[in-house]
Formats: structure tokens, sequence, C-alpha cells
């Protein structure tokens, strides 16, 4: 009788599960994306060969390149649902803290976070779907500030000269286009000084309040 010397260890013949296999597929998209600087360089052989696999293992849970992009970044965008609402903010120290978590999520400069607003605005250009939906979740966060914008008018003494849809979203605009160019572009490597993301954070609440109390100086 022969006896076969080849042995394959449990680990390696037990089969990935489905979740963990897509979570693997995923972590290596984006991963490929940043090393490579675009997804337009992103080949499914390339990703396949990265996570020890086939293409034709890849095609068993994705459709398509655009599909895995999709969930990576919807992955990401809807990481944070929005629980709360306008009127649960019912004091001023109360839209300030919701104000300052905002800032806390969009100057988040964690060094895995990059990757992700890069992949985001990639695909933004391209008019994928998704970009819809971070649209559609963005609204839903400017909403609730014009509304406590309003009601601060009343009661808060806000200026009535306020145009909360503009202000809410140059508020936003300005803390997102800071975090683009230091942590995506990486302006942070060629700056003469450099800025600390807390005092940032405090400039921009501090002007954007500064705004909502004193009206628009024209």
């Amino acid at each position: 009788m022969v006896v076969s010397t080849y042995y394959r260890p449990h680990f390696l013949s037990a089969k990935m599960k489905k979740d963990d296999r897509i979570n693997q597929i995923a972590e290596k998209t984006l991963e490929l994306i940043n090393k490579k600087g675009s997804v337009d360089a992103l080949r499914t052989k390339d990703l396949a060969d990265a996570i020890g696999a086939s293409e034709a293992t890849i095609f068993k849970f994705f459709e398509s390149k655009e599909e895995i992009l999709n969930t990576v970044i919807r992955r990401y965008i809807h990481r944070k649902p929005i629980r709360i609402q306008a009127s649960d903010l019912k004091t001023p120290d109360d839209f300030e803290n919701f104000l300052r978590e905002i800032l806390d999520t969009t100057l988040d400069p964690s060094p895995s976070r990059a990757p992700y607003v890069s992949l985001l605005i990639q695909i933004s250009l391209k008019e994928n779907p998704i970009a819809k939906e971070n649209f559609e979740d963005l609204q839903k966060i400017w909403a609730i500030i014009e509304d406590r914008i309003e009601y601060g008018k009343k009661h808060w003494n806000f200026s009535d000269s306020v145009d909360s849809k503009l202000q809410t979203r140059l508020f936003y605009f300005a803390a997102v286009m800071y975090y683009i160019q230091m942590e995506v572009f990486n302006r942070k490597s060629v700056e003469s000084e450099s800025f600390d993301v807390i005092e940032v954070k405090e400039t921009l609440l501090a002007n954007f309040l500064k705004i909502l109390t004193e009206g628009n100086n024209r």
C-alpha cells in the first residue's frame, strides 16, 4: 500500500466563511487602491493574487469590480447612522456638542480613514450612485443644523440675518476641504507650519457660532 506523504493542514483545507471572505476582499481592495493610487489601476486579477485565490472565487461573491468598490465605500459612509433628531438638541450646549461631533468625525486624522475618503472622491467623480447615497446622508446632517439655526433665531439669540442653508454648508465644507487637503492630498507634508487638529476644530466652531450670533457682516 502506498501512503501519501502529502499533508494539508486543517486550517488550509477549511473553506473561509462567506462573511470572512467578503471582508478580506473588501480590505484588500482598499489596500491595493491605496497602493496603486487609483481605482482605474485596480484589476480583479491583482486582487485575487493578493488574497491567494482565483478570480472565480472573487466573482462568487461579487458580480463585478464596481460592486466590490460599492461594498467598500458603502460600509464607510454608513458606518455611523444618524439617529439624532433636531428636536433632541434642546439647548445651545446640545447644539454646540452636536457640531463638535460633526467636526470630530469630519476631521478625524486616523491613517486608516484617508484611503476611504480618497476612494469616495474618485467614485463620486465617476457619477457612481454611491455618491448620491453619501449626499443624502449629508443632507440629513445639514437639515438638523439648519433647523436648529432657525430655532436659535427665536430662542437662542441667533441673528435673523443668518442664511441657515448657506452657513451650514460653508461650515461643513470648510472642515471637509481642510481634511482633504491635509490628509488625502497630504499637504501637511509640505506645509511650513503644522496645525493642531484640536485648534482647527475650535477655530471652525468659534467662527461659526460667532456668525450665528452676530450675523452676516457685509
